[in-house]
Parts: C-alpha cells; sequence; structure tokens
C-alpha cells in the first residue's frame, strides 16, 4: 500500500502545531469497499498545480496537499475518539492520495481548534462528535468558508457549510413507519424513553403517523432505568391492549430494550397481535430478545456495513464500535472529491450533489440545511437473525430538498 501522509493520534493530544508524521497502512489489507460516489464518476485528475500554504510535513514541502482536519474528543471520550480516528486513517488509506493529510485536534475547545486546523490550511474538517462542539466549530469554519462534515444527530447545529453525517433518528422513523403504513397499519402506538431522545422520537413518529394518514392512538414515556423501564412497560400492557393499536414503536436498544419488550408480556399484552416497530437502536440487539421477533426495524443495509467491519477489524484488530464508520465516511468523501482541480471539488455544491454518496451505513446525501438523508433498509426479526425484507433505494428519487 502506498505510503500516505498522516498525523499520529499522539500529536493531536500533545503537540497541537507538530509535523506530521509518516504512517504505513496495515500489512496485506482486504479490497477497499466501493469508493463513495453513484451514477456521476469522481474525476480522477490531480489538483491544479500551485501549493496552497499550510503545514507540511518535511518530506512533502512544495507539493499541493489536501488538508483534512480532524476534531475529536481525544481528551475527554478517548476510546470513542481513537474508533473514529482508526476508521479516518482506514478511508485514508483506502481513498486519498499520496498528497492527502489527516491533521487531528482535540476537540475539547472547538472553536479555537478549528481556528486552529484553519491556519494550518484546511482544506475540510470531520467532526466533531458533541452536538455542544459542532456549533463552535461551524462558527469558526464559516468565516473562512471552510466547509465541516460532524457527527451530531441534532439538526438545529447544521447549515451553511455544516454538514451532519449520523444516522439520524427521524430519517429511521419515517422508514419503518412508511413501512409499516403501506402495510395496512393505521393505527399506530409509542413507549418511549423519557428523555430528550424519546421526545425526539416522538415528534418526528407523531409527524410521519399523521402524513401517512394514521393516528396515534396511545403513548406513554418511560425512566431509562432497566427496572423501571420494565415495570412502565408492564403497566402500560393494559391500555395498550384497550387502545387497539396495530402496531408499537419501541425507539430503544441495548438492555431496555431487553427489559421493554418482556415487561409488555408480563403485563398481559399479547405481541401476536401488535406488529413492534424500531430503529437502528434494535441492529444487534433484537436477536437477543425472544419478544422481539417478527418486529421491524430500519437501518442501513447489512452487506456494505459488514465489509466495513472486516476490513477494520483486520486493520486494527478489533472490531468498530457502531459509529466510527460516521468517520470512515466523511474521510473517503472529501478525499474523493478533492481529486477536483483546485479546491473545487471541496464546496458545498460538490457536497450537496443530489445523486450522493455510497458508504460504509449505504447510499445517502447531504440537504442544503446541512441534514443527512439516507437510504434505510427494513429488517424483520426471526430466530436465525435479523432479515432484510424491503431493500434500500438503489438511488434517490428527486433532487435534495
Amino acid at each position: 500500500m502506498r505510503v500516505r501522509a498522516v498525523w499520529t493520534k499522539a500529536a493531536a493530544l500533545t503537540m497541537a502545531l507538530g509535523l506530521a508524521a509518516c504512517a504505513t497502512g496495515p500489512s496485506g489489507p482486504p479490497a477497499p469497499i466501493e469508493r463513495p460516489n453513484t451514477g456521476v464518476n469522481l474525476p480522477e485528475t490531480p489538483r491544479q498545480p500551485g501549493v496552497k500554504p499550510g503545514l507540511s510535513p518535511p518530506h512533502l514541502n512544495g507539493r499541493d496537499l489536501v488538508r483534512i482536519g480532524v476534531l475529536l474528543p481525544f481528551s475527554q471520550r478517548p476510546a470513542d475518539a481513537d474508533g473514529f480516528y482508526n476508521a479516518a486513517e482506514l478511508a485514508l488509506f483506502d481513498h486519498g492520495q499520496d498528497t492527502t493529510l489527516l491533521m487531528p485536534r482535540d476537540s475539547r475547545n472547538a472553536e479555537d481548534a478549528a481556528r486552529s486546523l484553519i491556519r494550518d490550511g484546511a482544506d475540510l474538517i470531520v467532526g466533531p462528535i458533541n452536538r455542544e462542539e459542532v456549533g463552535p466549530a461551524g462558527r469558526a469554519a464559516r468565516s473562512a468558508r471552510t466547509p465541516v462534515i460532524a457527527f451530531s444527530t441534532d439538526r438545529s447545529v447544521a447549515g451553511d457549510g455544516v454538514y451532519l453525517l449520523s444516522l439520524p433518528l427521524e430519517e429511521e422513523v419515517a422508514r419503518v413507519v412508511g413501512y409499516a403504513s403501506a402495510q395496512g397499519v393505521q393505527r399506530f402506538a409509542l413507549l418511549a424513553p423519557e428523555t430528550d431522545y424519546g421526545k425526539r422520537v416522538e415528534q418526528a413518529f407523531r409527524a410521519e403517523v399523521g402524513r401517512r394518514g394514521g393516528n396515534v392512538v396511545v403513548s406513554r414515556f418511560y425512566p431509562r432505568a432497566d427496572r423501571e423501564a420494565a415495570a412502565a412497560a408492564a403497566a402500560f400492557a393494559p391500555e395498550l391492549a384497550a387502545s387497539g393499536a396495530q402496531a408499537l414503536m419501541l425507539p430503544e436498544g441495548g438492555s431496555t430494550l431487553r427489559a421493554v419488550a418482556p415487561g409488555l408480556v408480563q403485563g398481559g399484552a399479547n405481541l401476536s397481535r401488535i406488529r413492534l416497530l424500531g430503529t437502528g437502536a434494535w441492529a444487534g440487539e433484537a436477536t437477543r430478545e425472544p419478544t422481539l421477533a417478527g418486529g421491524w426495524y430500519a437501518a442501513p443495509e447489512p452487506p456494505a456495513r459488514t465489509d466495513f467491519e472486516n476490513r477494520y477489524r483486520a486493520a486494527y484488530g478489533r472490531a468498530p464500535s457502531r459509529l466510527s464508520s460516521l468517520a470512515y465516511d466523511a474521510v473517503a468523501v472529501a478525499a474523493a472529491l478533492s481529486r477536483d482541480p483546485g479546491r473545487a471539488g471541496l464546496n458545498r455544491s460538490a457536497l450537496e450533489r443530489s445523486d450522493g454518496f455510497v458508504g460504509a451505513d449505504g447510499l445517502f446525501r447531504f440537504r442544503g440545511d446541512g441534514s443527512v438523508e439516507r437510504a434505510l433498509a427494513v429488517l424483520e426479526v426471526r430466530p436465525g437473525g435479523a432479515v432484510v425484507i424491503e431493500g434500500a433505494p438503489k438511488r434517490f428519487a428527486g433532487p435534495s430538498s
């Protein structure tokens, strides 16, 4: 594998303005996953000659570099940051050129870190993860007209050159509700955690059910602790049965999901008469709970994700976190678009291309307001594992909103 220019993770923590290091990829990597583009071939021509000022490692002095800033919580959440940065490195090896440079910074003081990256010549900034840090980083980047691809799910911090590459619950809710409606479901129920996440699910759920001509006939929130959640589900069961609901949305994951579903049964709910619905939080968890069998949830199609996980495991000797693929896709998009001459390939128009990109979590595109639109599949939980019952669209219909 060719040598790429890449900052080490140690530099991100200890040398804010140090020189970049040179790293090689893992030996014998599997074949790269699909470069993120669909429908339109990205140019293979190098950028136009002319060195853009900025930080350069000694062995690349005088060359026109593509600099990708990376803002991650190295000091606050080192395990998460490490997983994201590993994925970013993997994307660099797969899709970057010899002159593509990653420049990591700690996102604790996000606005100052973003300004530092801009002074060092960043063409695009990847990150931060935390919603509280995206706004400050975005302010600094907008002043320099530098695009940002961050990883928050909060749409309020997006827009004007700040894009959110995430797995937004609104997209997942809309997909599974749309599928259920097409199967004749009109009476919906909701049982959600009493958190900001749960409130966002409720808002998206009611909006999509109403748009499809259905009704939310009953809903309840529960405390997030597993024991209290199970008790709340049991108490909700008689109300659920009396409502005549045809489907129940359970936007939960992990141990809480495995507590809530049995709690419904313990309270007397007959789950053979009601279809359980979920979000991508069910992925990897639903098959561990027998009471969820037959339930539907929306998520990216598994094959591309499996390919990414295998590549990551081969490179780093361990499985990636669920969200680290976001960093892979962000860097892959930046590296691919930067093949356009000059900076033309890293502007808002290129990032908002209507045909989108294909990444580790499937087809996606950025809307003009900075939010992400994803092509999602619908899966059904079965004893042997989740099965795709309606595949993700292969292309987007119409322009991005």
